[in-house]
């Protein structure tokens, strides 16, 4: 994948004063949610186009919402041996308060709040119904007193490489072309080294719209896509050159490479059961 520029030599116009020259591509993939099937199906139409010069960048949201989380982050943890260029990793604001938990059992926004349950049946049933029955138990307390669960009972069985995975996750990366962040950048673009991790996992209020800074920006968390008259959700592109590209929630898993703009989706899979044969790729977005 990337674009191709005509760089000339001298000052004719015939073909042998004209050298392509091949420019690194970026490649975004943003929020995946436990959709094993939209992962697999968008990676089998990426990989192949991808050569070394390339980075392929993960946005974040990797866990929960979806069936197979499990099943997603073992697919992550072997693509770092299979893709031919640099991997990134970002971290999503469903990692983030996952890490919070595990860290601190009397944390409990993440299985609150963020659709956990399904994650942590895709690695134990068992496990979830024990949680489920202690919160339960503990009911208005949870909010109003620092009560422990035993969340162990799940992050015991999630094997220690996915683990790590979680761990190691970036808040941004940046590239010539365009920042990669899972929730964007201040307003006036600040360089994303210099700004709180709240920022970037979660995004500021006003963002994409209010966004005025330089950089390009690639990103995921808001669930802002273009719903087209079929139906079929499409990145949010803006003048700005801010570029959302969180589909998953349509089935829909979204690349996106920079500079050239293009974009590759899966297939729609709702259910994780497969992917459906609706599918488009290759569309160019600016």
């Amino acid at each position: 994948m990337g674009s191709w520029g005509l760089f000339a030599r001298g000052h004719g116009n015939s073909r042998t004063d004209l050298e392509l020259i091949r420019i690194m591509a970026t490649i975004a993939i943003g929020d995946i949610h436990g959709n094993l099937s939209a992962l697999e199906d968008l990676l089998a139409k990426v990989m192949p186009t991808m050569s070394q010069r390339d980075v392929l960048v993960f946005l974040g949201d990797y866990i929960d919402r979806g069936p197979d989380t499990r099943g997603c982050l073992d697919r992550m943890v072997r693509l770092r041996d299979e893709v031919p260029c640099p991997l990134v990793t970002l971290l999503g604001n469903h990692e983030d308060w996952m890490l919070k938990t595990m860290r601190d059992s009397t944390r409990h926004s993440w299985i609150l709040g963020m659709e956990a349950f399904e994650t942590i049946a895709s690695y134990s049933v068992e496990a979830a119904v024990r949680l489920r029955q202690e919160l339960e138990r503990a009911g208005a307390r949870l909010v109003t007193e620092r009560v422990d669960i035993g969340y162990e009972v799940f992050f015991d069985v999630v094997p220690p490489e996915h683990l790590e995975f979680l761990k190691s996750l970036r808040l941004y990366h940046r590239t010539a072309d365009v920042v990669c962040v899972h929730g964007g950048l201040d307003l006036k673009g600040s360089p994303p080294h210099v700004l709180d991790p709240e920022t970037l996992i979660w995004g500021p209020d006003g963002f994409p719209d209010g966004y005025h800074g330089q950089d390009a920006v690639v990103y995921g968390h808001w669930d802002n896509s273009i719903v087209d008259e079929t139906g079929w959700p499409v990145p949010r592109a803006k003048a700005n050159r801010t570029f959302g590209i969180d589909t998953i929630s349509h089935g829909v898993l979204t690349a996106m490479s920079f500079p050239d703009g293009r974009v590759i989706q899966s297939a729609k899979s709702m259910d994780g059961n497969g992917p459906g044969s609706h599918y488009r790729s290759g569309q160019t977005v600016f």
